[in-house]
């Protein structure tokens, strides 16, 4: 069965929107206009705008906790003021979850996520209203949790937007009145790596070519990490085409590590997968395994094997990788 490829070129406009759980719709205009005097509303004269954005000035925020027992006491969203002059009284600011739902469900289909409205059941909030003291620009919303409650397959999210502002001399931003934050539970070996890898394929990589990328590692169990390739946004195993960094579709590359032993087992999660690998063990010719010391993978897998596993020049498909640890996504 031919293995539909996915490049630089093919990947324009559903990597463009599949960028990441953090990055949702970062294409949307900033406030600068809000700050330079463009926007023609209430407040825009003065800049006294409410808004809810991460430092980077998007739309989305991301929480990985470890996968434990531990109360959390998480500031989930900053609510801040763009006014050049600091507030003189306190600005109580009314946030909504009445929205969660819609806004989830939108950056599942602009993202191509299938992110979780989370459950009441996994968290709680004191209050939905933040006060920003007089004197100060910012406040945050609190929430509590305890990730290991979660589903570690699983990606929660919560939509909030602005209810209202106690001070009418403040307007509500156009753009940035809501944010969506993601929650996850995250394993020991989550986290960004590097990618030293090989990949054979006797029509593509027929040399056996080698080459360097940053991965991501997502937990999906409490020993389980599925491979996410930024380059593609999506859940992917690089390969080379040529010289090119690729993927294959409907393959999501998984890495489990057998308890007591620290030896790797790798399997393709995509849902209705129909390619399914085949790791070398030491028995077979390489010791695919995590060293926990070096914080670092060590793993050879691929498909269309002869018995044994037998290498096999005119069919296999066939990877080669060590993953080195960078630090937490």
């Amino acid at each position: 069965m031919i293995k539909q490829l996915k490049n630089t070129n093919m990947k324009k406009y559903s990597i463009l929107l599949l960028s990441s759980a953090v990055l949702f719709l970062s294409s949307c205009l900033k406030d600068k206009e809000v700050d330079n005097r463009v926007y023609g509303i209430n407040g825009a004269d003065e800049g006294k705008i409410v808004e809810l954005s991460d430092a980077d000035g998007n739309h989305g925020k991301t929480y990985a906790f470890n996968y434990e027992d531990k109360a959390l006491v998480v500031n989930v969203v900053e609510v801040r003021l763009t006014s050049n002059d600091l507030p003189k009284n306190d600005v109580t600011v009314t946030l909504t979850l009445a929205n969660s739902a819609a806004l989830v469900n939108d950056w599942n289909t602009a993202n191509g996520t299938s992110f979780v409205n989370m459950p009441g059941s996994l968290y709680t909030i004191p209050s939905l209203t933040v006060t920003i003291p007089a004197g100060q620009r910012s406040a945050n919303l609190v929430l509590n949790t305890n990730a290991i409650n979660y589903d570690p397959s699983t990606t929660y999210a919560l939509g909030f937007k602005i209810a209202s502002i106690s001070d009418a001399s403040f307007t509500a931003s156009g753009n940035f009145n809501y944010i969506v934050a993601t929650f996850g539970a995250k394993n020991q070996y989550d986290g960004r790596y590097r990618l030293d890898f090989c990949f054979y394929h006797p029509g593509i990589s027929p040399g056996y070519g080698c080459a360097s990328t940053e991965i991501e590692m997502h937990t999906i169990s409490g020993n389980t990490c599925k491979m996410y390739f930024p380059v593609f946004g999506g859940y992917y195993g690089p390969i080379l085409n040529g010289a090119a960094l690729s993927a294959f579709g409907s393959q999501e590359p998984a890495f489990t590590v057998l308890p007591g032993t620290n030896k790797v087992n790798v399997y393709n999660s995509f849902a209705g997968a129909v390619t399914f690998y085949t790791t070398y063990t030491a028995a077979s010719g390489y010791d695919s395994r995590y060293e926990p010391s070096e914080k670092k993978f060590y793993v050879k897998y691929g498909y269309n094997l002869l018995p044994g596993p037998t290498f096999d020049p005119a069919n296999t498909r066939e990877w080669t990788e060590t993953m080195t640890y960078l630090g937490p996504r």
